[in-house]
């Protein structure tokens, strides 16, 4: 009876643990990404750049993140951490003196699969008087390897006190700054992490779900450190005139060139011409 007893108790142990065993010989895999270019380019051929794209100082820009085409819906980063993202981006570089604004653009304004990318920025563009658009993109993989050999899959005691899986998480972000009038790619950055770690079979989708917001985190400082260096070199090469792009300095006023309006310096003159004139009927008389 004893061993009847202890045989049912191991039986039941391992049909409690069985199917996480035969799911985590292999492991699993899941990836989330916005590919960049399949966005731009519909039709996957890039055109070649013949116009010069020419930046009036000080400049608006638009901030956004490429909307997802791939990976289930439970591994995307969701809307809070892509905001984290986007606001970063904009706290570090609002304080540009040639920057008057940064906009920050909802993702579902925009339609991957569905037509030119290109057009879609450059309506969104024209909408918000937008001089350079930032699409920042991502590409992120969750690795899951469950251990057959831990106790966590003998039994159930195991599952939550083993650590005997394990969660690797790749990160990628990139961020590319176009001219939507030109279509031609201005500056790129990105940044990328890397995050290991063991977790035990109850805990590893609460696990996964931190790695993820975590990987965005850190992927995000470096991104912007990334961005600061091209940036920083950007600027040196515009000043030398080796960038290709050209930059005008517009007035206080917008009038880029400083020049009077004609309208105006005809009646400066006119007003002129009639102080002269008065005073010397004022000295005639006397």
């Amino acid at each position: 009876m004893r061993k009847a007893s202890l045989l049912a108790v191991v039986a039941l142990s391992l049909a409690a643990g069985g199917c996480a065993w035969i799911d985590g010989a292999r492991g699993r895999s899941s990836q989330t990404s916005t590919p960049l270019v399949d966005f731009l380019y519909a039709d996957g051929k890039v055109p070649v750049q013949d116009a010069q794209p020419e930046l009036h100082l000080p400049i608006r820009v638009a901030v956004s993140f490429l909307p997802s085409t791939s990976g289930a819906y439970a591994s995307q980063p969701g809307a809070i951490e892509r905001d984290k993202v986007l606001v970063a981006v904009r706290e570090h570089f609002r304080s540009l003196p040639y920057v008057s604004e940064i906009v920050i653009i909802p993702d579902y304004y925009l339609h991957s699969g569905k037509g030119d990318g290109l057009a879609q920025i450059e309506q969104l563009s024209r909408l918000y008087r937008i001089d350079l658009f930032a699409l920042v993109s991502y590409d992120q993989i969750l690795n899951s390897y469950q251990n057959d050999r831990a106790l966590a899959y003998w039994t159930i005691v195991g599952a939550y006190f083993v650590r005997g899986d394990r969660n690797d998480t790749h990160t990628l972000l990139d961020m590319a700054v176009i001219d939507p009038k030109s279509r031609a790619l201005v500056l790129r950055a990105g940044g990328t992490s890397a995050l290991k770690g063991n977790v035990t079979a109850a805990e590893a989708e609460q696990h996964s779900i931190a790695q993820i917001k975590r990987g965005f985190e850190l992927a995000t400082d470096q991104l912007i450190v990334n961005f600061s260096r091209e940036l920083t070199d950007f600027e040196t090469r515009v000043r030398e005139g080796t960038a290709p792009i050209k930059v005008v300095r517009q007035s206080a006023k917008g009038g880029g060139s400083g020049a009077l309006d004609p309208l105006l310096l005809a009646m400066l003159l006119t007003l002129a011409a009639l102080g002269m004139w008065s005073r010397h009927r004022v000295a005639t008389r006397r």
